[in-house]
């Protein structure tokens, strides 16, 4: 199994977890993102290729599972990754905590993409309170997630295939 196929399993498999758990569950002040860390490592870390495959199948996979208007998770996800591809140059992730403010920051411009295209879309602006309101929490509990996540990409790769 290639390195890009181990991290798009195990980011689908936590996406899907976090579609179908958090929507369960009343976690709405803390409901991660799961699918943007591997969104970002796969940008910085992997080819361009691999990043936008695996942020259009993250998008997809969130956008079956969740009630957003049409389109709007794929869009998200693909716009992430393009910014992440262009901040690849500039900035320099070193380390899990470096990893996990790219993570945050990404939640953070994920939620005004999100805001942008509901205004757009729909022509109206009654979530956009909740939306605001819920961002920096979310972006906090996923800046702590990924660095679970970073740390359990990086031992696959000293373990499976000699990245050090």
């Amino acid at each position: 199994m290639t390195r890009v196929a181990l991290y798009l399993a195990i980011g689908l498999v936590l996406t899907i977890l976090e579609c179908s758990l958090f929507s369960f569950l009343p976690t709405e002040f803390f409901k991660p993102d799961l699918g943007i860390p591997f969104v970002i490592y796969t940008a910085f870390f992997l080819n361009p290729f691999a990043a936008l495959a695996t942020s259009t199948i993250v998008g997809l996979m969130q956008e079956v599972l969740s009630c957003t208007p049409a389109g709007s998770m794929l869009f998200t996800k693909v716009s992430i990754f393009i910014i992440a591809l262009f901040m690849k140059n500039k900035l320099y992730i070193d380390s899990r905590y470096s990893f996990s403010l790219a993570c945050s920051g990404a939640v953070l411009v994920e939620s005004f993409l999100f805001l942008t295209i509901s205004l757009v879309i729909q022509g109206e602006s009654r979530d956009i309170g909740n939306v605001m309101f819920y961002a920096v929490p979310n972006a906090i509990v996923t800046g702590f997630l990924s660095l679970l996540v970073f740390s359990l990409i990086e031992s696959l790769n000293v373990k499976y295939f000699d990245r050090h």
